[in-house]
């Protein structure tokens, strides 16, 4: 039987007004359908529009409601059993890893995730879901989901369509087209992949890690490789860790994994989100700053944060797993569903962050004098103005006599509007990771790299 030879135009004839929909509804919002070449189906379907084979009176309506009824679907998908996804073993159809992605994406750009999402493959698919998880308002998510099905479904076969209308035999170029736009869309996903793991080209003269979701999860032990990775690292250059916990949790989930013979001297901790910095001397830790708050400022930070928890109702209907305001003297930090909420819990309560931007702003009107920014998956951390991590770095750098772009920091949100984000204008170089598993991959950079140069 000899080989038949099917083109791409022959092959969008062929599944026809059916095929294009489906594909296009499966991709807009059904998890296991992230692989569909939705955008450049849509330009070749509008490319035949042009040419008279399909009727765009009829196409563009239709592609635009599969993408929109895709979304739908995506965001109830989520709202009823997305949470179990973040506890789903990765499988054929199936990646955690997308989940991550699409999460760092909605902390980039928020609900317009929805829209800008649609242009870029395998968060298009997520964006809905984790909308849904999320609990995102389902009128909002509506408006964006339209506005975006209208932009992107009926845009780019539009343009297909008017190309079809103007150029001869324009079916003849589809190939070279499409994969243009198979290469466009790939762009970001390719600046993502290059900005997490971008190489280190030389040992930095000190080390700055954040600590929950980068070198441990969440309220847990670092691995034993990631521990012995770190007392190694200690002995060649400086490191410092960076978190919103407190010294004492900083103390029983880290300094407890390390081995027995690290060289604490040169290990430096910023707890509280670098308004206290701890350094190690004659054998015990002493405070060599700490931006406390007054009585009066602690009083005001607490009763405006309770205040805001009811009026803005973030927390409502929510069960809550342990302590959810830890007041300290220098930080007080809103645990929005309890400190003791699974990790699970915790990614899929807020993906987007907008419950947490509504107390947000509602806080920042309330207490001008006072830094309020969103943390991790569902903290809010309050401190004095001008303290935060970037602080941390400008001490750091001139306790060591170094610049601060002599330094690496590491930390999984460094994305816009992210807790670790704030260390970028000091000029420091910076590593962003998914989670614990890439940021061992790092200490293993690092450990060739100062190895190599501190032999030379």
């Amino acid at each position: 039987m000899p080989f038949i030879h099917l083109d791409i135009p022959q092959l969008v004839q062929i599944i026809g007004y059916p095929g294009i929909i489906t594909a296009i509804f499966l991709e807009s919002g059904v998890f296991f359908g992230f692989f569909l070449p939705g955008g450049s189906l849509l330009f070749t379907s509008g490319v035949l529009a042009g040419t008279g084979i399909f009727n765009p009176w009829i196409l563009i309506p239709l592609v635009i409601a599969a993408a929109i009824a895709g979304d739908n679907v995506g965001y109830w998908f989520g709202a009823k059993v997305g949470r179990s996804l973040f506890k789903r073993e990765d499988s054929r159809f199936f990646k955690k890893k997308h989940l991550e992605q699409t999460q760092e994406f909605f902390r980039k750009y928020g609900k317009a995730t929805i829209i800008l999402g649609r242009f870029v493959p395998i968060v298009r698919t997520f964006a809905p879901i984790l909308a849904g998880v999320g609990s995102m308002e389902y009128r909002l998510f509506f408006f964006y989901n339209a506005l975006g099905g209208v932009i992107w479904a009926g845009g780019i076969t539009l343009v297909g369509y008017f190309l079809g209308s103007i150029v001869p035999h324009a079916e003849k170029y589809l190939l070279p087209i499409v994969l243009v736009i198979i290469i466009s869309s790939l762009i970001p996903l390719v600046f993502e992949w290059w900005r997490r793991h971008k190489p280190i080209r030389e040992c930095p003269r000190a080390v700055i890690f954040d600590l929950d979701n980068t070198l441990a999860e969440s309220f847990k032990v670092p691995t034993p490789a990631t521990a012995h990775a770190l007392t190694q690292l200690l002995a060649k250059v400086p490191v410092a860790v960076m978190s919103g916990a407190t010294f004492e949790r900083i103390d029983q989930y880290l300094l407890s994994a390390l081995h027995s013979d690290a060289k604490l001297s040169n290990l430096y901790l910023f707890p509280d989100t670098a308004s206290r910095a701890y350094t190690y001397k004659d054998g015990s830790w002493h405070m060599e700053y700490n931006k406390a708050f007054s009585k009066e400022e602690f009083d005001t930070v607490v009763s405006t944060l309770e205040d805001g928890i009811k009026q803005t109702r973030i927390c409502e209907g929510t069960q809550q797993y342990g302590e959810r305001i830890l007041a300290r003297e220098n930080q007080v930090t809103l645990a929005a569903i309890g400190i003791d909420a699974s990790a699970e819990l915790k990614a899929s309560w807020d993906p987007d962050r907008r419950k947490r931007n509504k107390l947000r702003r509602f806080l920042k009107k309330r207490l001008r004098h006072f830094d309020v920014r969103v943390s991790g998956r569902t903290a809010i951390d309050i401190t004095h103005k001008g303290v935060d991590k970037a602080l941390g770095v400008k001490w750091l750098a001139e306790h060591l006599d170094i610049l601060p772009t002599d330094m690496l920091f590491v930390g999984d949100d460094l994305g816009r509007g992210g807790n670790d984000a704030m260390v970028i204008p000091t000029g420091i170089h910076t590593r962003e990771v998914s989670g614990p598993t890439e940021t061992a991959k790092v200490l293993e950079e690092l450990l060739t790299l100062c190895k190599v140069e501190s032999e030379c």
